[in-house]
């Protein structure tokens, strides 16, 4: 794989959790991270995947999502707790997610056919000092990643700006309640001769310092469209939302188990599996993120580890010699009790002319 390649897949996926679906203003925030662009550039995301996991002192983060982007200069800010560690993780690492969690199908057998087209299927903190620290810069591939601490929010956003990092009016509100409570932040420059950067992204690998699992979210509140989130949490337990966004939106169990070690082949998830095997994947929709999202998701453990599998329902039709089922049984009985009636008025009269 090229550098292009990757450098464009991790953009991605990084847009994906972090932005909101294409509207005709520039997207400002998504996900758990802001995405920025130069002045007139549109980006947008339209799913955001992530997978988490604490071990008690630190936490790692897997972000994947699918962008529609018409630039191909752009920039993204994550905050967390602590300063993160920035690397690129698996393209198969999703895929492999998906299988593993896909609903179940459920088929079931109709015998007449329906009058309406086709068969159904259910549903779906700063250090002291400057206002402004750069804690250290790494080059990823094509990736400029720095990692900042602020201790003013309107600073960061001008330091940001001064450095190519374009931010959208009101975006320093938007830092205000991370800066406040002293969380640090990772600067992603990406620059192509792509262009654009629209796709699905390679997943970007972030682990940092954290006392319980958190997933940032707050920044999405300023996304100009609806925002759509799933999150696979492993843990040794399952486990449920306690932060105020639960109760906001559209939000739905998908998942709930334990993961057998021997079906996963991603490395990433051969060693997260191999310590905190259960599984929760929850999802959730919000149509005016502004109002919905209120807080970062945060997680504890579920008062039980009952499993849990969505289902999806298919009706097909039973057919015999590629035709309905229902129709022709009646058919070939009408058929037979007619030849059956005919038989019996041929003997009867034979009968009578023998006589």
């Amino acid at each position: 794989m090229t550098r292009l390649t990757v450098c464009r897949l991790v953009l991605a996926t990084v847009l994906l959790v972090l932005v909101g679906l294409l509207g005709p203003s520039p997207a400002r925030a998504c996900a758990c991270g802001g995405f920025v662009a130069a002045d007139g550039e549109q980006v947008a995301a339209n799913a955001e995947y992530a997978v988490l996991t604490h071990d008690g002192s630190t936490e790692r983060v897997l972000l994947s999502m699918s962008t529609l982007a018409s630039t191909p200069d752009a920039a993204l800010l994550i905050p967390t707790p602590a300063p993160a560690e920035a690397a690129l993780a698996e393209t198969a690492l999703f895929p492999e997610l998906e299988q593993l969690t896909a609903p179940e199908q459920v088929v079931t057998y109709r015998w007449w056919p329906r009058l309406t087209s086709g068969d159904s299927a259910g549903a779906p903190g700063a250090a002291g000092g400057a206002p402004v620290s750069v804690l250290k810069v790494r080059q990823l591939g094509d990736l400029e990643v720095t990692t900042l601490a602020a201790s003013d929010a309107t600073a960061l956003s001008d330091w940001l700006d001064s450095h190519g990092y374009v931010m959208r009016d009101g975006f320093a509100t938007a830092l205000q309640p991370y800066v406040s409570e002293g969380w640090f932040y990772t600067a992603i420059r990406l620059t192509t001769d792509a262009d654009d950067l629209s796709g699905a992204l390679q997943p970007l690998d972030l682990t940092f310092s954290s006392d319980g699992l958190v997933y940032p979210m707050r920044l999405s509140a300023a996304a100009p469209g609806s925002q759509f989130v799933r999150t696979f949490v492993f843990a040794d337990h399952r486990v449920r939302r306690t932060d105020p966004t639960a109760d906001q939106g559209h939000a739905d169990l998908r998942f709930a188990g334990r993961i057998d070690p021997t079906a996963v082949t991603s490395s990433a998830l051969v060693s997260i599996v191999g310590e905190q095997p259960y599984l929760t994947v929850t999802e959730q929709y919000f149509s005016a993120p502004s109002g919905q999202i209120v807080s970062d998701f945060t997680f504890e453990q579920a008062p039980s580890d009952t499993p849990y599998r969505r289902s999806t329902y298919v009706v097909r039709t039973r057919t015999v010699l590629g035709l309905p089922a229902g129709p022709v049984l009646v058919a070939v009985g009408v058929l037979a009790l007619n030849l059956a009636v005919a038989g019996a008025l041929v003997w009867r009269r034979r009968r009578a002319s023998h006589a």
